[in-house]
């Protein structure tokens, strides 16, 4: 499996090498991933703590729908996009917020600013 990954504490990109299931009976997965760093060290890594590139392209998608679409909620792909998230635990928030046109923040602060 040759599947790469961004380590969210770090910055860095990794290596996903084996997804571990530490709760396979329970209704909501607790998956750990076992990386391997650039320097050849192998680390273990909490869901909460990584996205793998796959998952990035889908917040791609999901930007581009809930920032660029009159209807977000009836897209195609949106209602998919957020089970994926949901069933996988993917740690998206931030992620799609760094993604919000610096246009629509702007003017948001300054309504806020102006009270």
């Amino acid at each position: 499996m040759e599947t790469f990954a961004l380590w969210l504490s770090k910055q860095e990109k990794v290596e996903v090498e084996a997804i571990i299931d530490s709760n396979p009976t329970g209704k909501y997965k607790n998956l750990s991933f076992r990386a391997k760093q650039k320097d050849g060290s192998i680390i273990m890594i909490g869901r909460q703590d990584i996205i793998l590139d796959e998952e990035q392209v889908l917040i791609d998608e999901l930007a581009e729908i809930l920032y660029h679409s009159k209807l977000q909620s009836q897209h195609e792909r949106y209602s998919f996009i957020m089970k994926q998230f949901i069933v996988r635990g993917v740690p998206y928030v931030n992620r799609l917020w760094n993604r919000k046109p610096k246009i629509n923040q702007q003017v948001t602060l300054d309504l806020f600013d102006a009270g």
